[in-house]
């Protein structure tokens, strides 16, 4: 869905359109979730009863995690 120039998926959406965020464990459930904490950016449809997830918000959580998960491997020796 586009309003004024701006992307909303929904979050199964999200994930055929980014196949590798699967690859960190995330499901449309997971994204569901996410968005309603307020990591991600978007609206409840009413026409579709579903979160409407801003595409950018998305890759902002995407990136965020992978640096997460890249600092996890650090040597402290």
């Amino acid at each position: 869905m586009i309003i004024m120039g701006i992307t909303h998926y929904t979050p199964t959406e999200l994930l055929e359109l980014y196949p590798d965020a699967k690859k960190i464990g995330w499901t449309p459930t997971k994204v569901g979730m996410m968005f309603r904490s307020g990591l991600l950016v978007g609206f409840i449809s009413g026409k579709h009863n579903s979160a409407m997830i801003l595409e950018e918000s998305f890759i902002e959580l995407m990136k965020y995690t992978n640096r997460v998960n890249r600092s996890r491997d650090i040597n402290l020796d």
